[in-house]
């Protein structure tokens, strides 16, 4: 379980969620101490990401109005600037990223499915898919006898399919060990 703060918080988890690229993640990992000019001040990210290519990211989440304020702004600068200082990555999201369309409400459905199914259960839908094997949503479907089954294998992560795009019947789907891009969205 991970703790979130505002409603743009819980929306980032699903984007950390199902990016392959992202290991682990968690919330409020630790205390940051930065200086500026005006003296010492403390800093606690949002969320710490473990990334695949042995990265650990710092993430800030704020709505994009609020880091239109000068002083927010001030603030920010000062923050990505000690973490560059530092050799470290961090990253600001706001909605205009994690809320894009379609890939929320992808995210979103993926989140109803994911967990429904125990690891057995998950292989030999796997299986069935290999003895058959169906590129398109649709042709997954067919084989497997149900879409719910085809979004088990997606939010999984057994299998793929570009979720920057609306899920239709034509969705390319392909197995995971076949999916080039590893970061996704990290």
């Amino acid at each position: 379980m991970v703790a979130w703060e505002s409603l743009l918080e819980r929306d980032a988890i699903y984007l950390f969620e199902f990016s392959p690229g992202v290991l682990e993640f968690r919330e409020q990992p630790e205390r940051v101490q930065f200086s500026t000019e005006d003296g010492s001040f403390f800093y606690i990210p949002d969320f710490e990401l473990q990334l695949c290519d042995g990265t650990i990211r710092h993430v800030e989440i704020k709505p994009a109005a609020k880091l239109a304020k000068p002083d927010v702004t001030q603030r920010f600068k000062a923050i990505a600037g000690h973490y560059d200082r530092i050799g470290r990555a961090f990253q600001i999201l706001t909605e205009e990223h994690i809320r894009a369309e379609p890939l929320l409400e992808n995210l979103k459905r993926l989140a109803y499915h994911a967990g429904r199914l125990d690891a057995a259960a998950l292989d030999d839908l796997v299986t069935r898919l290999s003895i058959l094997p169906a590129r398109t949503f649709r042709g997954a479907s067919a084989v497997l006898g149900d879409d719910v089954s085809v979004y088990r294998l997606l939010a999984s992560g057994r299998y793929h399919s570009d979720l920057t795009r609306a899920i239709t019947p034509d969705s390319l789907i392909q197995l995971a060990k076949e999916y080039d891009d590893a970061t996704l969205f990290f």
